[in-house]
C-alpha cells in the first residue's frame, strides 16, 4: 500500500476518530506529556497529530505547538477543533522543518504505521535542539494486550493473512530493548519507558463492527478474506468480546507504552 493510499484510509476515519479510536489513545496523553517535561514557550512538534489532541494539551501547558500529519482529513479535523493552533500537512519520515528548530517532538501512536520507524526517529532527532526530548507511544502486542490477543487469536485461526498487502510489523516497537537500540542509533540517550494501562471503551452491539470501522491493519486483512471466513471471524470475535460487555459498552484492556529520550 502506498503512502497516499494509507493517508486516504486515515482521512476516511478522521470524522469518527473522537468517538472511536480516541476512546483509547487519549488515555496515554498524560504519560506522554509527563515524559516530555514541557516548559512555557517550548517549541513543540506534534508529529502525526491526527485530530490535534496532543497539540491542544501541550498548548494548554504553555507550549508553542505545531501539528503535522500526512492525512488531509486529520488536518481538517484538527483545524476545526482547535482553530487557534497551527496544523500542516507533512510526513514524519521527511519532516518539513529546519535542523534544531524544536525543543520537543511528540508522536502519539504514529511510528508503528510508518515504513521506517528508525528514519522517523532520526528525523525527530534532526529537528530537535541538543538536549531536546522525543516522546512517542505505541500499543503493546497480543502477549500483553487482551484486546489484540482476542483479535489476532481469531484472525490467526481463520484468516489467510498472506492475502493482505504487506504492512509494517505493528508490534516491532512494543519491545523495550529493541526500541532502546533504535533510539540510541537515531541519536538519543537517557531512554525511558512506561506502561499505561489503557482500557478501550467501545460502544455498540458488535465489537467486530466497531474495530472494523476504526482500525487500519485489521480491516486490511479482513477485506481480503472470503465472505464465509469473514462471517466466522465476525461471529467468534463478538462471542469472545461478549464477556467484556457491560451496559452496551465493551471495556477491553488495551495497554500502551510510552518511550522518551534526550537528543544527544
Amino acid at each position: 500500500m502506498t503512502v497516499s493510499e494509507m493517508a486516504g484510509r486515515w482521512s476516511a476515519r478522521a470524522a469518527v476518530y473522537k468517538d472511536a479510536t480516541a476512546r483509547a489513545t487519549l488515555q496515554t496523553i498524560p504519560a506522554l506529556l509527563n515524559h516530555a517535561l514541557l516548559f512555557p514557550g517550548a517549541r513543540v512538534l506534534d508529529a502525526g497529530c491526527g485530530p490535534g489532541y496532543v497539540a491542544a494539551c501541550a498548548n494548554l501547558l504553555g507550549s508553542d505547538v505545531t501539528g503535522l500529519d500526512f492525512s488531509q482529513g486529520m488536518i481538517d479535523q484538527a483545524k476545526e477543533q482547535f482553530p487557534y493552533l497551527e496544523f500542516t500537512l507533512g510526513d514524519v519520515e521527511k519532516l518539513p522543518a529546519k535542523d534544531q528548530s524544536f525543543d520537543r517532538v511528540l508522536s502519539n501512536f504514529v511510528l508503528f504505521h510508518v515504513t521506517d520507524p528508525i528514519l522517523a526517529m532520526t528525523e525527530a532527532r534532526r529537528v530537535l535542539k541538543s538536549g531536546g526530548r522525543f516522546v512517542f507511544s505505541q500499543w503493546l502486542g497480543p502477549d500483553k494486550s487482551e484486546c489484540y490477543r482476542l483479535l489476532f487469536d481469531v484472525l490467526e485461526r481463520h484468516a489467510d493473512i498472506s492475502r493482505a498487502d504487506p504492512a509494517p510489523n505493528a508490534f516491532v516497537l512494543s519491545d523495550e530493548e529493541n526500541v532502546a537500540a533504535m533510539m540510541q542509533s537515531a541519536g538519543f540517550s537517557n531512554i525511558r519507558s512506561e506502561t499505561v494501562e489503557n482500557v478501550l471503551h467501545a460502544p455498540g452491539s458488535s465489537f467486530y463492527e466497531f474495530f472494523v470501522n476504526v482500525g487500519v491493519r485489521v480491516p486490511l486483512i479482513l477485506e481480503k478474506q472470503d465472505s464465509d471466513v469473514k462471517a466466522t471471524i465476525h461471529s467468534e470475535i463478538d462471542e469472545l468480546a461478549d464477556s467484556y460487555l457491560s451496559d452496551g459498552i465493551y471495556e477491553i484492556p488495551m495497554p500502551s507504552i510510552v518511550f522518551s529520550g534526550t537528543a544527544i
